[in-house]
């Protein structure tokens, strides 16, 4: 995948949905990578969230009023945006916040930390992005977006790994 940024009018949110990334900009509010490429689009990335959850027949914040009930995660909380694909974003950052990255769980890899305040997560198709945020907050998000799964889409696993240079042993679990 290039670097070049294609302009797309009302993104839509499914399989192929990597990240969203808010964008400082007179015209495009949000950077969109997605399997099929980058894009760039006028949406910000809340009215691209709210879109998705109404196509699986709910709003965003009856996702995120669902998800604080069923495991009182009220900080940061994982959006439940198609139950039957499993598909799940994870915000970096309070959605409130400019610097708020939205990452989509089944195209998680794994996350390496780069500082106290940085880390790069590595997508599955090996495409990788940095972000200003720490590996742990990365990992104890996938964390709860994995719980989210297992409550509200049970055929689904995920597996997904922090600094997974790290090899244990059985002997490191005793």
């Amino acid at each position: 995948m290039g670097n070049e940024l294609n302009v797309i009018h009302q993104y839509r949110i499914g399989l192929t949905t990597m990240a969203l990334l808010s964008h400082r900009h007179p015209q495009y509010q949000t950077k969109i990578m997605d399997i099929e490429g980058k894009f760039m689009t006028d949406e910000t990335t809340r009215e691209i969230l709210h879109r998705g959850c109404l196509d699986d027949s709910c709003t965003y914040e009856g996702r995120r009023i669902a998800t604080i009930h069923f495991t009182n995660y009220i900080q940061k909380t994982p959006i439940l945006i198609d139950q039957t694909e499993g598909i799940i974003a994870i915000p970096t950052h309070s959605p409130d916040q400019e610097a708020c990255c939205w990452l989509f769980l089944q195209h998680l890899s794994h996350v390496e930390s780069v500082s106290s305040t940085k880390c790069i997560v590595y997508f599955n198709n090996h495409e990788y992005l940095e972000l200003d945020v720490s590996a742990i907050t990365v990992y104890e998000q996938v964390k709860k977006a994995s719980v989210v799964l297992t409550r509200f889409c049970s055929n689904k696993q995920y597996n997904f790994s922090l600094n997974p240079k790290v090899r244990r042993t059985r002997k490191d679990f005793r």
